[in-house]
């Protein structure tokens, strides 16, 4: 009877059931638990990703401390510009305006004033290649309004070519793929020897895609040797200003757009020159006591303003006539606010040309002839 009941007892699985669901309940609640976890802290995350870029975009912060613009004497041919970077953590420049033309290729050194370079090239920066300014460092930028050419060269030794039947295949070390992507560009094949340049066709052929040389054997119809070493040099390209340059005496307004979109302006504002001549008379006294009058000239730029700073230097150029051609006595030479021109006789000098220049604390110049014209004396 015992061992009946024992076996009824076994055979009852009400209770393991129970069991079964309870555990199956513990484990859905943990794994939901987990999942509520899990979304929680990937919601997090995000939020602080979110903040954390929030905050280096309002922490970013460019200056332009300086700006060295030069000119043919119309328009700006290129300009410095000085940026420190008063945040702790880098900044990328993605783009620079002009008078709202942008700059799609530009340079950049630091203090030593030597180019950036990048895999034996000159550094080129672009929207796709971005200039980093370090944090709490200065980078001086260096803006072309006419292209950019840059140029390598590298010599190919033949010694490994002993049998020039055959083809030679050399490895290019000074490919300019590798330093600006897949850009176009022009080489050209000479004798080391003589200079001579080398045609392609038949010759030799380049593959870009794995920066390799082959020579034609003269069994491939090529007609090259292995006695001498040649040169290749390659020429690359960069459209540097989608604009016209600005005039010398325009004033620039320039923005600075980082990878953040942060957008940083200066405008600068060139000086304004103000001349006035003045006719002076002083009598001079002779060894034997008689006074004759001498006359001359007091150049005076006192009057002239710099409306976003001061000024830092006033430079004067004079020319005259002496009879037989343009006589240049001072070339933008001659400093000083108020000065007395030499070697001028205002009442007996004819055909006087004078020019003044200035330069303000930004590193902008302006020249009288530029705004108002030359001053003369007939």
């Amino acid at each position: 009877m015992v061992g009946n009941d024992m076996k009824a007892f076994l055979r009852d699985t009400r209770g393991v059931t129970v069991i079964f669901g309870t555990l199956l309940l513990i484990l859905i609640t943990i794994i939901a638990a987990s999942s509520v976890a899990f979304m929680i802290s990937t919601a997090q995350k995000q939020a602080m990703d979110l903040e954390s870029h929030k905050t280096s975009v309002e922490n970013e912060n460019l200056k332009i401390v300086s700006i060295m613009p030069i000119g043919d004497g119309s328009r700006l041919e290129s300009i410095d510009l000085k940026i420190l970077n008063l945040n702790i953590e880098d900044s990328y420049i993605s783009s620079i305006s002009v008078n709202g033309g942008y700059f799609l290729h530009f340079k950049a050194y630091e203090s030593s004033d030597v180019f950036d370079t990048y895999r034996d090239y000159p550094a080129v920066y672009s929207a796709n290649r971005r200039l980093k300014i370090p944090a709490t460092k200065s980078k001086t930028i260096h803006l072309n309004f006419s292209d950019i050419m840059v140029e390598g060269t590298e010599t190919i030794g033949t010694s490994a070519w002993t049998n020039n039947s055959i083809d030679f295949t050399y490895s290019l070390e000074k490919h300019p793929w590798p330093a600006y992507g897949e850009v176009p560009y022009e080489y050209h094949v000479n004798y080391l020897s003589n200079g001579t340049e080398c045609i392609e066709t038949g010759n030799f052929s380049i593959d870009d895609d794995e920066r390799q040389i082959t020579f034609f054997g003269s069994d491939f119809g090529g007609n090259l040797t292995n006695t001498t070493d040649y040169n290749i040099s390659y020429t690359i390209d960069f459209t540097s200003y989608a604009g016209m340059a600005p005039y010398e005496n325009e004033a620039l307004k320039v923005e600075i757009i980082t990878s953040y979109i942060n957008v940083f302006k200066e405008l600068f504002t060139p000086p304004m020159p103000v001349a006035e001549v003045q006719f002076k008379v002083e009598y001079l006294q002779d060894g034997n006591g008689t006074q004759t009058p001498h006359s001359y000239l007091i150049l005076d730029a006192s009057d002239s303003t710099d409306a976003d700073g001061f000024i830092t230097s006033y430079n004067w150029a004079v020319w005259k006539d002496s009879g037989n051609g343009t006589v240049i006595l001072y070339n933008y030479n001659l400093p000083g606010m108020v000065v007395r021109p030499m070697n001028i006789d205002p009442y007996l000098d004819q055909n006087v040309t004078i020019d003044l220049e200035l330069t303000d604390d930004d590193g902008m110049t302006s020249r009288l002839s530029q705004v108002s014209g030359n001053l003369t004396i007939l």
